[in-house]
This record gives C-alpha cells, structure tokens and sequence, in this order.
C-alpha cells in the first residue's frame, strides 16, 4: 500500500507553513491553537473617498500662514455634543500640527463652537492669518465591537479680510467585518482602541495635505481638459 501524499505526519508540517505565510503579512497577528482553526488577526483600515473641496483659493500666499482652530459644532443631537466636538477638533489640531500644515497652529480649547465671524475676530486678537472652523455632521462610536464612522466639514477664513478661503468635507468608516474560516486558520479585524482617533486622523491628513501645498507654494496640477471630441461615425460604405 503506497503512502498518500498528506501522511499524518505531514499535516503538522502543512499547517505550519500555513501559519509562517500568514505571518508574513503585515499588520497582523496569529494565534497559534492546536485543537482548532488558528485566529489571524489583521488590523483595519479606514474606508473613504477623496475629500470634497467645495471652495479653495487659486493661488498660494506669498509666506506660510499661520492659523487657529475653534472647537467643532456637532449636529448630531447628543447630550455630550461639546465635549465630543472638541475631542474630534483635538485629533484634527494633532494630525495638522504634526505634518506641519502651518508653521503655527494654535487651539482655542474651552471656547465652543463658533460662527466664521467670531472666529476670524478671535484670530486676529491672538495674532494668526487664519481661522479654522468645522462641524461633526456624523459621528458613531462603535468601540472595538462594532463600526465606527466619522464624517466632518471644515472651513478656513482670512482673518484680515474674512473671506472664506477653503470649504471642504470629508467622512470615512471602519468596520469590524466577520471572522472568515479557511482550512488551516481563521482570519478576523483587528479594531484600534479608539476607532473615532484612527477615522478622524486619517481624514485629516487627507484633507491637511491639500492646505499645507497651497499653504507653503506648491502649485496645484491645471484643472482637467474637457474630453475630446469624437470623430464622426463612419457613413455608409466606410465614407
């Protein structure tokens, strides 16, 4: 009697092969078990589009910018809806503040949400170009057991003039997702521990990358060409 191919022995072997290239994967865990599937846990990412930029300005100003932010309005209708809005604000001033969209970023903690007027008045009494205002037009918190989402809009104002030099809005998930079985492991998401933190930080660092190009001269590309015209159809005969 000959031998099958996958002998008793050679299973372990398999299965750890299995285990060694899941492993390799990045941004994931294994958890090695011998009496059932082994749990691979890979940590999620943040679902979103590009940002919607409503308003921005055509050219870049002839020095970096300096700018303030005032704590977000939430429209949701929660009862912790100030402290929250500033929470989400906090997370945009640190991810601005670290890829240095202004060369000095100030936040008004404690003030409350602000209309466009009152914060440009408010800038210009602490000496800045810019004020920076937005809202929490979205927001649920599902821990690490459930989706979270965050959605925000954001508007910067000059604070000499008041005029509104960008308008945008920006909204992005994680989702737990379902643990799925394979022959030699599962696979499951592995949730951060402050999902709203990990959604609010990448929204803003897509949104903050855009401010800081025009902030510091980098031209923008030219807007796209209208598509071209097509050739007319072929007459009868190929004329």
């Amino acid at each position: 009697m000959f031998a099958s191919p996958l002998t008793a022995p050679a299973k372990p072997a398999l299965r750890l092969l299995a285990l060694c290239l899941v492993a390799a994967l990045a941004a994931c865990s294994v958890e090695p078990r011998l009496t059932s599937l082994s749990i691979v846990s890979v940590d999620t990412w943040v679902k979103r589009n590009n940002p919607d930029f409503y308003i921005e300005p055509l050219s870049s100003p002839g020095a970096p910018m300096t700018a303030l932010i005032v704590p977000f309005r939430v429209n949701q209708n929660i009862d912790y809806a100030r402290g929250l809005g500033e929470q989400v604000t906090r997370y945009v001033w640190q991810t601005w503040t670290r890829d240095r969209v202004f060369p000095k970023f100030l936040f008004e903690q404690g003030a409350g949400p602000m209309t466009g007027p009152q914060a440009v008045a408010l800038a210009r009494k602490r000496g800045v170009d810019l004020a920076v205002t937005g809202a929490v037009t979205y927001i649920i918190s599902g821990g690490t057991r459930g989706d979270s989402a965050v959605s925000i809009s954001m508007e910067v104002f000059d604070a000499a003039s008041g005029e509104r030099l960008w308008s945008m809005a920006h909204g992005g998930r994680i989702e737990t997702g379902q643990t799925r079985d394979y022959i030699f492991f599962a696979k499951q998401n592995r949730m951060p521990e402050d999902p709203v933190y990990a959604v609010t930080t990448v929204l803003a660092a897509d949104m903050g990358g855009m401010v800081a190009n025009w902030n510091y001269g980098h031209k923008p590309p030219p807007p796209a060409a209208p598509n071209p015209t097509p050739p007319p159809a072929p007459g009868p005969g190929g004329s």
